[in-house]
Parts: C-alpha cells; structure tokens; sequence
C-alpha cells in the first residue's frame, strides 16, 4: 500500500539490488509501475526475513516471482 513517496523512504536498496532490478527493467520491458510493485514485494520479503534493508537476494526473489506471474522463467 506504499505510495511512491513511501517507497524511497523505507525500501532503499542496495547497489547490487539496484542494478539487477535495473537488468530485469531492461530484459523484461517492465513499466514503471511493474518497477514499484517489485520494489514492493522485495521489502515485504525483507519484512519476512527479519531485515531492515532490501538486498539483492530480496530483489532477485521479487523478480521471480514477476516472471512467474508473466509466464517468463529464468
């Protein structure tokens, strides 16, 4: 329920989570709105996993499941 404005406060990601998340913009032609909503579901797995930033394996993990949720596999 993060608006974008939340999003920069409370989900900074790591240089490596930035960059893989910027890979996966480009290779799976996602739109700014599909950029928040893995931004998204990468805290709320940092959430579940007991920390307080977003890394890349919390990054990784939501742009699985976006690819999953399209029909792509890795």
């Amino acid at each position: 329920m993060m608006n974008g404005e939340e999003l920069r406060q409370f989900a900074h990601l790591d240089k490596e989570g930035q960059e893989m998340l910027q890979l996966a913009f480009e290779t799976l032609g996602l739109s700014a709105r599909a950029y928040d909503r893995i931004v998204k579901v990468a805290r709320t797995i940092a959430d579940l996993d007991g920390a307080s930033r977003v890394d890349a394996a919390h990054v990784a993990e939501a742009i699985r499941y976006r690819a999953l949720d399209r029909g792509l596999l890795f």
